[in-house]
């Protein structure tokens, strides 16, 4: 397991991870998912911002819920009523006697249901997910003159970011360690470039100077290329994907200033 703050072989100026370095930080995913959720760290150079996502698949259950109980119903048996023999009238004049038939009702004994049975109930399997999003912050040129500059006079360049861009967040209970470090690459508009991993400052910060020779209104391009690690359950990673790229840029009025004699 790597517990460095970075791999071996990583460009700062380019953002980019070997091949190998890649392929080792998959496998160590692999086995970083089988323990719980699975962790990505990586940028997307359109929008500017830092993604994390997390997903975990849970296994499917079964659950049989008891059934109800169901009552069946019994029929009593009802007692034969005998009738009740009639006496015989005593007529005053004699009558043939006819006996009144007795009307009897057939029974029919209830249908009886059977009892139901609730069926087994099976979840399918639940996926989590869960992603953030963190947007890196931007950045201003400062230079120092701000005004009257003049030629063959150095002036102070720095810009106004961090120089680390660190997030520290909780992702489906798994804890995520993202450091970030910018690069950058100054264009002074007079065809003179300049890379650094030094942000600058002004004076008396001689990190990022230059000396126009020729007097006029120049462009100041920056551009800050963002690359770092992350670390999450006991792994360090490089954050993959594109390298986020930002730029901004500056005029600066340069006026006539002293000359410079030489031999």
């Amino acid at each position: 397991m790597y517990t460095g703050a970075k791999f071996s072989g990583f460009s700062e100026s380019a953002g980019l991870y070997p091949h190998s370095m890649i392929f080792m930080a998959g496998l160590l995913m692999a086995a970083n998912c089988a323990a719980g959720p699975c962790v990505q760290v990586y940028t997307d150079p359109t929008t500017h911002q830092l993604v994390i996502t997390a997903n975990q698949n849970r296994p499917g259950s079964t659950v049989i819920p008891h059934p109800t109980p169901v009552h069946t119903y019994k029929p009593r048996p009802r007692p034969i009523v005998k009738p009740t023999p009639r006496a015989r009238p005593i007529p005053q004049t004699w009558v043939p006697y006819k006996a009144v038939p007795v009307v009897r009702r057939a029974y029919k004994p209830p249908v009886k249901r059977k009892p139901s049975t609730l069926a087994k109930v099976v979840t399918t399997a639940i996926s989590l997910s869960d992603q953030i999003t963190r947007l890196l912050p931007g950045s201003q040129i400062l230079y120092q003159p701000s005004k009257d500059a003049v030629t063959n006079v150095p002036v102070y360049f720095w810009s106004d970011t961090n120089t680390v861009f660190q997030v520290v967040t909780a992702i489906l209970g798994v804890g995520v360690n993202v450091v970030m470090n910018p690069s950058f690459v100054w264009n002074f508009g007079d065809g003179t470039t300049m890379s650094t991993s030094d942000k600058g400052g002004p004076y008396p910060n001689a990190a990022i100077t230059h000396v126009y020779r020729t007097p006029g209104t120049y462009t100041i391009n920056l551009a800050i290329s963002w690359a770092g690690s992350w670390a999450a359950q006991g792994a360090v990673l490089p954050v993959l994907g594109g390298a986020i790229v930002q730029t901004t840029s500056a005029t600066i009025q340069v006026n006539p200033g002293p000359t410079e004699f030489t031999r």
